[in-house]
């Protein structure tokens, strides 16, 4: 009596465990697909609340849509750039500083000074990254933990723009006029179609950027290694010194490019981001509510975008249904902790 003998691809569809390989199960090993069906979630309550009592809650409008449209984006930027410094292993908590100074800087060039706004802007992104590279030196050469090195950083530029800022008359920090012209305004922050403006073309290139970086590159492979573990990526030659300079650098950097597309759509600059905005605190819980290990070594750049858009979702609904400020502060220690003791339990399971 023949048989046929199984083909290779049989006889490796019988060794496949059934399912293994289904789009629910590719799906469901995706880092972002948490915070995708989360955010997704508070959306469509959100909405469907709005719609049923809008009485009660205003969000489905056109005007609160538009606020959110703007808001997320520059939020989401900023968020990027920690994103990516957290994923090699470290912090920078003074991303409000920066996101201040540079408007700061622009503003007092062009309208003190007559330079003109793309060399005032250059100018302004280049004081960012002198502020990153000082982060990045006091962490890699002096190996002051980042955390520290950075919380001075934020302390040092608190006192900077509240110079800039100075209002000699009342003696307190004062907000300053910011306007780049309507052609800058328009390519910063002008309404494209319905509740979309050009914040949002804005982070898309930055987001397929962090993207590209973070997959397409080798820059990317070494910020994983030098976050996932130091010591074994400097065993195979990874620069982790000249990685981590970098990613405070492209923090730095997106920080202060996110402050001048702020400064341009409420054509102001106020010195309240550096000090009581708590935007280092968005940016992180965005962040590892978004994927981000605290630890280092894992995140996704779709996680970063969608954690600060859920952060400013939920920031946005409190102020809507007028819930203190505290509340909103409460939620972003909560997040943090919440992901600190899940980072635990991951390296714990990770050792065991």
């Amino acid at each position: 009596m023949s048989t046929t003998r199984p083909t290779s691809a049989e006889m490796a569809a019988r060794r496949r465990p059934a399912g293994a390989d289904s789009p629910w199960r590719r799906l469901g090993r995706y880092q972002a697909i948490n915070i995708v069906l989360i955010y997704a979630v508070v959306l469509v309550v959100a909405i469907g609340w709005s719609l049923v009592r809008p009485d009660q809650l205003s969000f489905a409008t056109a005007g609160n849509l538009a606020v959110l449209a703007q808001q997320i984006p520059v939020t989401a930027i900023v968020a990027i750039g920690v994103g990516l410094l957290m994923i090699s292993g470290e912090f920078d908590i003074s991303v409000a500083g920066t996101f201040t100074l540079v408007p700061f800087v622009v503003a007092v060039l062009t309208a003190s000074l007559g330079v003109p706004l793309l060399l005032a802007i250059a100018a302004g992104l280049a004081v960012a990254v002198v502020v990153g590279l000082v982060n990045g030196v006091l962490t890699t050469r002096f190996n002051i933990p980042s955390f520290i090195a950075t919380l001075g950083s934020m302390f040092v530029l608190r006192g900077v723009v509240r110079w800039i800022s100075l209002n000699p008359t009342t003696n307190q920090p004062d907000s300053d006029r910011f306007y780049p012209g309507e052609l800058f305004e328009a390519l910063f922050t002008g309404q494209i179609a319905g509740p979309l403006y050009a914040q949002l073309a804005w982070l898309m290139v930055v987001a397929i950027g962090g993207w590209a970086l973070l997959n397409r590159h080798k820059y990317g492979n070494h910020l994983f290694a030098s976050g996932g573990n130091r010591n074994a990526a400097v065993a195979v030659g990874v620069p982790v010194a000249q990685v981590k300079m970098l990613a405070f650098v492209i923090s730095a950097a997106l920080a202060g490019f996110a402050g001048v597309l702020q400064a341009t759509r409420i054509n102001e600059i106020e010195p309240s981001y550096a000090t009581i905005s708590g935007l280092e605190l968005k940016a992180i819980a965005a962040v590892v509510v978004g994927g981000v290990s605290l630890l280092g070594g894992r995140g996704t750049v779709l996680g970063m975008v969608l954690g600060a858009a859920l952060i400013e979702t939920v920031d946005n609904l409190l102020v809507l249904t007028s819930a203190p400020e505290t509340v909103f502060k409460g939620f972003l220690g909560a997040v943090i902790i919440l992901a600190a003791i899940l980072n635990a339990v991951i390296r714990k399971r990770g050792r065991s």
